[in-house]
């Protein structure tokens, strides 16, 4: 009879252990993705190559250096036979400022344009600004639309234009941010994705809520691309410019810049759509197998008994 219960009290915490064990291993991998979006990476530890061939204007490659550095990041000047000869291996973030994406394209030559396209797809993150966003999707073909410089309610030329910031974002955590920032535009231009689902904006033009900034993904890597010049400090020299210091900015976007910069280096690497229970089945697979070993031993040491 003591043999009869010590059996059937093994039966009863073995399923009862069980059952704790499934649903603790279920669990697992959420708090795992949890404690892993809470946790961003210290942008003093990556490395950015900013794009200083000929092609980029000098003035938006010396502001996104000086952008950068005050971001505490390693910044190391990039060119065609830089990204050609490898170094996009030691880099996680490329930047390509103002100029003319044509002659990006003419200047890197096929074999950069695969190569940073793999880079991407690989798990590497881009950051373009007006040409060098439009050379993220004209020739990288990392986000897939269209840019347009047909702004309804925009006047041409070169100031100070008021933005929507897209405080519901999806990506970056804007939420904290204001409703508007003043940038500079000069002549700039609004992306429209073929599917909208496929990027996040981060600031719109008021006038026709188009994406003046957005972010998205490719393969395993992220990309922000931008048509106004968010990474001029116009009112301040610490961009090592006083070109539109005449402006006198009232607002300085760095700050939405950086929270942007650490959404693409935290995502980069992860899938668009991120199962959280990815790994559920192996674990418990695992845990069960384990149970059951112990189960058996259990068992043959009492029917020895």
């Amino acid at each position: 009879m003591i043999r009869v219960n010590r059996k059937r009290t093994l039966v009863q915490c073995t399923t009862f252990l069980v059952i704790s064990l499934f649903f603790l291993s279920s669990f697992l991998p959420i708090t795992q993705i949890s404690i892993a979006a809470q946790t961003g990476t210290d942008l003093a530890e990556i490395r950015v190559g900013i794009y200083n061939g000929e092609p980029v204007q000098s003035g938006s490659a010396t502001a996104l250096t000086h952008m950068f550095e005050w971001m505490g990041s390693t910044v190391v000047s990039i060119d065609a036979e830089a990204i050609r000869n490898g170094t996009l291996d030691s880099l996680d973030l490329v930047v390509f400022g103002g100029g003319s994406p044509n002659n990006f394209a003419l200047d890197i030559g096929n074999v950069g344009i695969e190569q940073l396209k793999q880079f991407v797809a690989c798990g590497g993150s881009y950051f373009g600004i007006c040409g060098g966003g439009m050379f993220a999707s004209d020739y990288l073909e990392l986000c897939v639309g269209s840019w347009s410089a047909h702004i309804p309610g925009m006047a041409g030329g070169a100031y100070l234009a008021e933005l929507s910031v897209n405080r519901a974002s999806t990506g970056p955590d804007l939420s904290n941010e204001p409703e508007s920032y003043y940038v500079y535009f000069s002549d700039s231009i609004f992306f429209a994705p073929a599917n909208p689902v496929t990027i996040i904006r981060i600031m719109s033009y008021p006038s026709n809520d188009e994406a003046a900034m957005f972010v998205s993904r490719y393969g395993s890597g992220t990309l922000f691309a931008s048509g106004p010049h968010a990474e001029y400090e116009e009112g301040s020299n610490r961009d090592g410019l006083t070109t539109y210091d005449f402006l006198n900015d009232p607002d300085s976007e760095w700050d939405i810049l950086e929270k942007v910069t650490q959404w693409l280096i935290d995502e980069s690497g992860t899938t668009s759509n991120p199962d959280p229970f990815a790994g559920v089945g192996a674990i418990i697979l695992g845990v069960s197998l384990l149970i059951l070993i112990v189960v058996f031993s259990v068992a043959f040491y009492f029917k020895r008994k």
